[in-house]
C-alpha cells in the first residue's frame, strides 16, 4: 500500500472527482492544491488569475505542494497545470506515487466546454485546450507513476483502476 497518492492531469481528466472516490475507498483524506491555493490566498482561482496572473498562482501552487512533503495518508489532486514546474514534478513523488489522469483532447473539451476555466477564456478555447495539452503532455508523462486513460471510464472505474493499476507495482515504486 502507498503512503499518500497524487493524481495529475489535465483539466477535465476527473482529479477532483475520482480523488474524492478514492478518499472513501481509502480512508485518506482528500486535499485538492486547488483548494489550499484559494485558502492561502482568500480568493478564488479565477480571481488569484484575475488579480495577480498565472505566475502568482503557481508560486501558492508550489508553496502548497511543499506543505505536503512528509505528511501521510493524502489523496492529493493537483490542478492541471502543477507539472509546469521542474519543482513541482521533483516534489510530487516525494509526496506519493503519482497517477496520471489522462483522456482524449475531444474527451477532455467536452467535460470542460461549458467551464469557467481561467485558461480557456479565449476566442478559441477547444484550440487553446489543444495547445495546453500538447505542451503539458509529456511533463505529465515524465512526473506519473502510472497512467489512466480516462476517456470512457466514470469515474468509479477510474479510480478502481487506479488502485488496481497500484496493487500490480513493486512496492519500491509506491514509496513517497
Amino acid at each position: 500500500m502507498f503512503r499518500n497518492l497524487v493524481l495529475v492531469g489535465f483539466m477535465g481528466s476527473g482529479k477532483s472527482s475520482v480523488g474524492r472516490l478514492l478518499s472513501s475507498l481509502t480512508g485518506f483524506a482528500l486535499v485538492d492544491t486547488d483548494n489550499l491555493v484559494a485558502q492561502e490566498a482568500r480568493l478564488s482561482i479565477p480571481e488569484i488569475f484575475r488579480r495577480h496572473g498565472e505566475q502568482h498562482f503557481r508560486e501558492l501552487e508550489t508553496a502548497a505542494l511543499r506543505g505536503l512533503v512528509g505528511r501521510i495518508g493524502l489523496i492529493v489532486a493537483t490542478g492541471g497545470g502543477i507539472v509546469i514546474s521542474p519543482e513541482n514534478r521533483a516534489l510530487l513523488p516525494r509526496i506519493g506515487p503519482v497517477a496520471w489522469l489522462d483522456a482524449s483532447p475531444d474527451h477532455l473539451h467536452q467535460r470542460v466546454r461549458n467551464s469557467k476555466r481561467p485558461l480557456l477564456q479565449t476566442d478559441d478555447p477547444r484550440g487553446t485546450l489543444l495547445e495546453l495539452y500538447k505542451a503539458r503532455e509529456h511533463l505529465y508523462r515524465e512526473t506519473a507513476t502510472v497512467r489512466i486513460d480516462s476517456s470512457h471510464l466514470t469515474h468509479r472505474q477510474t479510480a478502481q483502476a487506479v488502485l488496481k493499476t497500484l496493487e500490480e507495482l513493486r512496492p519500491e515504486n509506491l514509496s513517497g
